[in-house]
């Protein structure tokens, strides 16, 4: 079971509730991976389509037949081909239409993969002091110092998201500072700290403080997300709740065969 990615569309969803641990995978084989996501994502081969060889990939792709060979397991495991023994690999007649949330992506790509400009309507950054929630997500002591950065993001202008991010003061490096709308990116070339993965929590919950911002009433949906990331050393570095307009995003579930049913399906046929 995958949770997709929400993308923006015209009228709000319900959504199931899920967790998922959001890890990327590194090497050729991720890469691989990436690239044919994109190509699926430009439609460079139409639903039902088999794709070209393992070989005729690997040449394309600059990889080994083995790093295509577990692309495409992984692309098979998100939803998005089917690999039909004997036969080849086809692009499903019904895709994702983003990368499922075990991708670890931002809002503007989340924004533009919906077809909208992404924008900043506000981004803001303070120290404070770490209340039980955040302490507790962080690993630190209650009334620790941390550094809060909150952005408001738009699709076409209208504000759709509201994230607060929160991460230790004791990162921040001795000397002046700008703050940009990248928190991985600030992170690592300010900080010299790298994000490995990720856990996120989804919940539905109403607009409330801030339908001021979304220009909605208090009653309206969001859909929240709850995430803290991790380095390669599982010691939590970020932690950040995100508040999407359920009117301007949308879940989409990919749902497959288990695993035993998969296996007895693919199994060659006896001669």
């Amino acid at each position: 079971m995958l949770w997709d990615m929400p993308v923006p569309c015209s009228a709000g969803r319900d959504r199931p509730r899920g967790t998922v641990r959001a890890r990327p995978c590194g090497g050729a084989a991720a890469r691989a991976a990436r690239v044919l996501r994109q190509w699926l994502s430009d439609d460079a081969w139409s639903a039902g389509e088999r794709l070209p060889s393992e070989p005729a990939l690997a040449r394309q792709l600059g990889v080994s037949r083995v790093s295509v060979r577990a692309a495409l397991a992984q692309l098979q495991s998100e939803g998005l081909v089917s690999r039909r023994h004997g036969s080849g690999t086809y692009v499903n007649s019904v895709r994702p239409l983003v990368r499922s949330l075990h991708h670890n992506v931002g809002s503007d790509e989340l924004i533009t993969s919906g077809g909208c400009v992404a924008g900043v309507a506000e981004l803001s950054w303070r120290q404070e002091r770490a209340d039980r929630d955040v302490a507790d997500r962080l690993g630190i002591e209650i009334g620790a110092p941390v550094v809060h950065l909150k952005r408001v993001r738009t699709a076409d202008g209208a504000p759709v998201t509201v994230s607060h991010d929160y991460f230790a003061a004791s990162l921040l490096p001795d000397r002046p500072i700008t703050v940009g709308p990248s928190l991985y990116e600030f992170l690592s070339t300010v900080c010299g700290v790298d994000v490995a993965f990720g856990v996120a929590t989804l919940e539905a919950a109403f607009v409330g403080d801030h339908a001021a911002v979304f220009g909605v009433a208090a009653s309206e949906l969001c859909r929240v997300i709850r995430q803290v990331d991790y380095d390669a050393a599982e010691h939590p570095v970020s932690y950040s709740i995100e508040y999407h307009l359920a009117s301007a995003f949308e879940f989409r579930l990919v749902r497959q065969r288990p695993a035993s049913a998969r296996a007895v399906s693919e199994r060659p046929p006896v001669r």
